[in-house]
């Protein structure tokens, strides 16, 4: 996969980030967020302490490194430590890595896929937001980031128990996987790679000829999207020492 398509699918992810930012900052989700670009590098700002992880700079190649110096110093960040992903062995200058993540990217070829069911979005958050165990600013901007209208929510079922959610945006032709989760007492029984699957289809009868997801090594995810067909590239992230 090219430099070109990595960089389609950063892009994709990173205008995602605006509409949740957006979105969180209407549902009045605790701190100030923010999603810009600058010289080709993707920054996306969130000052709440628990939303920390929230806070990149993204779209770091060869030819954008020599930006990052000056984006770090511009007083939007505040005090905001983010963190700045740039593809494994390319080093940040000034920087200390504090470990890795990935980007997993897939191809797509047309296909077709019976219509997605309809699913109640607070049914639909009730089950992911519990299958996170999250609460406080994480699980109130999550609940924002997927009550957008763009959203495609898609649940499991065990009998008519809804056991697991996930969801799925598209952006340009580029399917983006969103979060998933599955209830604690039903994990382990293949719930996750069953809605991967019917994501994948969904978005490719949409018409879509790329698909993207972001994963931490050792997750259950990295695993997942690999016996899907994703390819994973490795990314390291940098932070001020």
């Amino acid at each position: 996969m090219d430099s070109a398509q990595l960089l389609t699918a950063e892009s994709a992810l990173h205008r995602r980030a605006v509409l949740a930012g957006e979105a969180a900052s209407a549902a009045k989700v605790p701190g100030r967020f923010r999603a810009w670009e600058r010289t080709g590098l993707l920054a996306v700002l969130a000052t709440d302490p628990a939303l920390a992880y929230l806070s990149t700079v993204t779209g770091v190649t060869p030819e954008t490194l020599p930006e990052v110096a000056g984006l770090l110093r511009s007083p939007e960040w505040d005090g905001i430590r983010p963190a700045v992903v740039a593809p494994a062995g390319l080093p940040v200058p000034g920087l200390a890595p504090a470990g890795d993540r990935f980007l997993a990217v897939r191809r797509l070829e047309p296909g077709s896929a019976p219509p997605p069911e309809t699913v109640d979005a607070e049914v639909f958050l009730r089950v992911l937001l519990a299958g996170f165990e999250v609460s406080g600013p994480i699980a109130e901007y999550m609940a924002a980031e997927h009550r957008l209208p763009i959203m495609r929510r898609f649940l499991l079922r065990e009998g008519e128990t809804p056991i697991a959610a996930a969801g799925m945006t598209i952006d340009a032709g580029v399917a983006i996987l969103g979060a998933a989760s599955t209830l604690p007492e039903h994990r382990g029984r293949g719930a996750q790679p069953k809605l991967l699957r019917r994501r994948l289809e969904a978005a490719a009868a949409e018409g879509c000829t790329l698909a993207v997801a972001t994963a931490r090594p050792g997750s259950p995810s990295v695993a997942n999207l690999e016996r899907a067909g994703f390819r994973l590239h490795r990314r390291t992230a940098w932070t001020k020492p």
